[in-house]
């Protein structure tokens, strides 16, 4: 009996360990390209990817611990390995997917204040990641209607692509500015071309 679960126990390990193997380059990818230059403050990407490392970690050794067992036919082990992977990997892409709606989509200006836009809030086509303003149209203008129509509709002007208009970092904010985000106040300068973000210390 010892026998059995000391094998169980070391599939379980190589189970860990590869996983976390696969957990390390992934999280390596999406850190380095999608939330390069303080993109990462932006959102809580620190508790979300927590939790989804934390699942696909403990999910897959414990399945593997549950499922797999050298008293078991080969036949068994392999169509319960092959249901252990598939659900994480349908666990992984689901998490991926979270992850990247957190990504920047763009800055809008309304008002006088500048809000990150994540992609998960983003309406419509995809727009370039930049600085755009919010051109609310005037009463009796052709646009007006569409306008209070989307208001109707509990869709906030920040996320209304239909009357934004492209400008730029210098235009916008010359050296350095502030940008509202679901994590709080965030500053925004562009370092060789690069937007580049920064917790604020206010």
């Amino acid at each position: 009996m010892n026998v059995i679960y000391l094998r169980k126990l070391k599939w379980s390990g190589l189970h860990f360990l590869l996983g976390l193997l696969v957990l390390s380059v992934a999280g390596f990818y999406i850190y380095s390209q999608w939330f390069y230059a303080g993109r990462h403050y932006l959102t809580d990407l620190v508790g979300l990817a927590g939790i989804i490392l934390s699942i696909d970690l403990i999910l897959g050794p414990v399945l593997s611990f549950w499922l797999l067992s050298p008293v078991k036919t080969r036949k068994e082990n392999i169509t319960n390995l092959i249901l252990i992977i598939f659900l994480q990997v349908t666990s992984l892409a689901y998490g991926v997917k979270q992850i990247d709606s957190q990504r920047l989509a763009y800055i809008i200006k309304w008002q006088t204040s500048y809000f990150a836009i994540p992609k998960g809030d983003a309406r419509g086509e995809y727009i370039p990641e930049g600085f755009y303003l919010f051109n609310e149209p005037a009463v009796g203008t052709k646009n007006r209607p569409l306008y209070d129509k989307l208001i109707e509709q509990s869709i906030p002007p920040i996320e209304m692509n239909e009357f934004f208009e492209l400008t730029n970092f210098a235009t916008e904010c010359k050296t350095i500015c502030g940008v509202i985000t679901k994590n709080g106040i965030v500053n925004v300068t562009k370092i060789d071309s690069v937007l580049t973000f920064n917790k604020s210390l206010r």
